[in-house]
């Protein structure tokens, strides 16, 4: 689009560019001394340079049109389309992963290339079709970089990735996805709301079950969502006044918490965290727990000389696993991330902010 300024240049380059007769007039009347030569026209009229210009004719700022009536120029907002784009790009980057992780695994083939110590793979070697399989995985690779990309550049029309995720060391283009595809902003009026619904609340919460809608009866419960599926069966989940565990799983009931972010938190952003030695890893991971391999480099974690007792196992947290505790290390450090994530992404928005429950009804602090 061109601007003022271009256009009005280009109208003075079309008038300073007569048509050929007016220019064999002017060239005329040059000759008899009517027309002035380019210096006089020069010293008849000088060029105003940029301060004089700016100062003819300011810009005006967005504060200053909004006190003049006139509405402030703002980027579009991503909309719910939007969001749905980005969900589909990552699961559709997670099915061409697993498809190819599957694979690497029935021909024996570990992620780097290289060959898996597994005997009863050893007679793929003796095929000629090994090298069809291979590359099949490889195809599936590549879409995995392909879709990352397309992934990578919607992301970028999400002012909470460029202006807060992009930033955080750790949050990669996958975990960004899963982050900002799942996590519905303008419904988790609180943070323990996100804690849930990632599968990081211990506590009971109610419980809900899914039965075919021919099968429900009033008083059962309340009826929170109705789908369809497939085979066209109509199906409904109500809500019971049985507690179950927020971040387990309960045999009978719907998951309490969404498993694919929980298992991309925990699993994914979380290693990526240590990995690359982040402050929320520093700060919340090796406070709880250092792995047997760091011990001598940087001591040892909470959790690791704690004889606090495990309300689940009923053992002192020292006596748990490494696994145990190193998945509760990796649970307080994602709660952390999430806590921050809830007041930056609520505060852009222009959504009001609450504090956590432990700390506006338990009068727990906060540190770090």
């Amino acid at each position: 689009m061109k601007t003022a300024t271009c256009i009005e240049k280009t109208k003075v380059v079309e008038r300073a560019i007569p048509p050929e007769k007016t220019r064999k007039r002017e060239r005329a009347k040059k000759t008899q001394g009517e027309i002035p030569n380019p210096q006089e026209r020069a010293t008849g009229r000088e060029k105003t340079t940029v301060p004089e210009r700016a100062s003819e004719k300011k810009k005006t700022t967005d504060k200053e049109r909004a006190n003049e009536g006139e509405k402030p120029i703002l980027p579009e907002r991503p909309t719910a389309a939007d969001v749905a784009v980005l969900r589909m790009y990552v699961h559709a980057r997670e099915d061409f992963q697993s498809m190819r992780t599957r694979l690497d695994n029935r021909i024996g083939r570990k992620a780097n290339g290289e060959d898996q110590d597994i005997d009863e793979r050893k007679w793929l070697k003796e095929t000629k079709d090994l090298s069809n399989f291979s590359a099949i995985s490889g195809v599936a690779n590549e879409q995995e970089d392909v879709i990352e990309k397309m992934l990578l550049a919607k992301l970028r029309t999400f002012p909470i990735y460029t202006d807060y995720l992009h930033g955080v060391k750790g949050v990669g283009t996958i975990a960004s996805g899963w982050i900002i595809g799942e996590i519905n902003i303008h419904r988790a009026d609180t943070v323990s709301k996100i804690w849930q619904f990632c599968g990081m609340n211990p506590s009971g919460v109610r419980g809900k079950k899914d039965i075919l809608k021919s099968k429900y009866k009033d008083g059962i419960g309340e009826i929170v969502r109705e789908y369809t599926t497939r085979k066209g069966e109509i199906h409904v989940v109500y809500q019971t006044d049985e507690m179950v565990p927020g971040d387990r799983l309960s045999p009978g009931f719907v998951a309490p918490f969404n498993k694919r972010l929980r298992t991309a938190l925990v699993g994914v952003l979380a290693t990526s965290f240590i990995k690359a030695q982040a402050p929320y890893a520093l700060d919340y991971y090796y406070t709880e727990h250092v792995p047997l391999a760091r011990r001598k480099e940087i001591g040892v974690g909470r959790l690791d000389a704690s004889e606090q007792i495990c309300e689940r196992t009923g053992k002192p947290w020292k006596a748990e696993s490494e696994g145990h505790r190193d998945h509760a290390a990796r649970r307080k450090m994602i709660k952390a991330f999430l806590r921050d994530l809830y007041v930056v992404w609520r505060a852009m928005e222009g959504l009001p902010v609450r504090e956590p429950y432990q700390e506006q009804y338990l009068g727990h602090q906060h540190v770090g």
